[in-house]
């Protein structure tokens, strides 16, 4: 499977794939990750399964990262503060279940449009950081004698 998803790819393009992969799996909306890796691994001509798999390798970041995503746009656009508790939430959709959703929409986006002002910056860090390890871990290649 390693091979499979290594194969014919060179340090910059195995970086820039776990790279996109990571930056697409923590996108705090549930079900896009894989289609945003999936149309930009195709854009730039990456490995499509090896930037999928990332992104599911670190769904659990996702998770974990949703919240603060969705309360640092609530606070950055000024929306009014959404309390995430289960119970508070229940209350909310049984007092006007069309106003919930407004809420938890615009909360949603506002988590998604932190992620974009974050994803780029945090691509390219990463991308930096994982160029010279895969550089010294990836075998170099053959040179072809004629």
């Amino acid at each position: 499977m390693r091979n499979l998803l290594t194969q014919g790819m060179t340090p910059r393009k195995l970086a820039a794939t776990v790279a996109l992969g990571t930056v697409a799996g923590i996108v705090p909306a549930f079900g896009v990750s894989s289609a945003i890796s999936t149309a930009i691994a195709a854009r730039f001509r990456l490995n499509i399964a090896a930037t999928v798999l990332v992104g599911y390798l670190v769904h659990p970041l996702q998770l974990l990262l949703m919240i603060p995503f969705i309360r640092t746009g609530i606070f950055v656009f000024g929306l009014s503060e959404l309390h995430l508790s289960l119970d508070e939430m229940i209350a909310l959709f049984r007092a006007d279940w069309l106003e919930a959703l407004n809420k938890l929409w615009m909360a949603n986006l506002a988590g998604f449009s932190v992620w974009a002002l974050v994803a780029l910056p945090l691509g390219g860090l990463l991308y930096l950081l994982l160029l010279p390890v895969f550089r010294k871990v990836l075998p170099k290649p053959q040179e072809v004698v004629v």
